[in-house]
């Protein structure tokens, strides 16, 4: 790989008003892009999170009830978009486990985009079946993404798609940037190391899912991290970028 290839874009978000992360549960978007929507609500940027899931098969405690936990993960999700400057957070209540891009969903999740109107909109990679050698990525993960890019296009812009809600006030809207996550092929490497204790506090608000905290931590920071030419360790968020005129 070349110097060039491996050099960090530079990223301007000046003409970001709002973005909106498109996820399949609680805890995705802290996985994924909390240190970038730290930044960006820094900003003053306008951060939504959505949660398309209830994330009710999160937990193997038998103790637990099915809605003991849809409770308490959003419970966690909100503490956790509280750490980070989230102005809104969404949960869309579909099944965990059993997302798929069907109609119904599709229109919700494209009232939210006409509603929310945001410029920049994150989701994950439709196209990551397996992560690494040891984990096969969860078939929701790779459903958000289709539900995501298949409101954002052909539905979000399109008038002749879903007429009534411009009887709401919802009209078509065009995002201009998408931040896929888990690309073989990124772009953007958005650099988190000075916001890396709050993403980690962030997914810590997610006490259900964690029976070693320490370990996970550690595991954490291995995969994030980078050494750099002079020795020094720095932190990273990966997108794809894909832009809209």
């Amino acid at each position: 790989m070349t110097e060039e290839e491996t050099k960090t874009p530079q990223h301007n978000w000046s003409d970001i008003k709002r973005a909106l992360v498109i996820v399949a549960h609680p805890d995705d978007a802290d996985f994924i892009c909390s240190g970038t929507c730290i930044q960006m609500a820094r900003l003053g940027i306008e951060v939504t999170y959505m949660v398309l899931t209830n994330g009710d098969k999160g937990n193997h405690n038998p103790e637990i009830t099915r809605n003991q936990l849809i409770a308490m993960r959003q419970i966690e999700q909100r503490a956790a978009a509280a750490r980070c400057g989230i102005s809104e957070v969404l949960f869309m209540g579909e099944e965990d486990g059993f997302l798929r891009p069907r109609k119904s969903i599709r229109k919700r999740v494209t009232r939210e985009i006409r509603r929310i109107r945001p410029e920049l909109i994150f989701c994950t990679n439709p196209d990551r079946y397996f992560v690494g050698d040891g984990y096969i990525n969860h078939p929701d993960h790779r459903n958000a993404g289709l539900v995501a890019i298949e409101a954002i296009f052909p539905a979000a812009d399109n008038p002749m798609f879903y007429p009534d809600m411009a009887e709401e006030g919802y009209h078509p809207h065009k995002i201009k940037y998408l931040y896929v996550h888990g690309h073989d092929k990124p772009d953007l490497k958005v650099d988190i190391t000075e916001d890396l204790e709050t993403k980690i506090d962030a997914i810590l608000c997610h006490t259900s899912q964690f029976e070693d905290p320490a370990g996970a931590q550690k595991r954490w920071r291995e995969t994030w991290g980078e050494t750099q030419e002079d020795g020094t360790l720095r932190y990273f968020e990966s997108f794809k970028i894909m832009k809209f005129t």
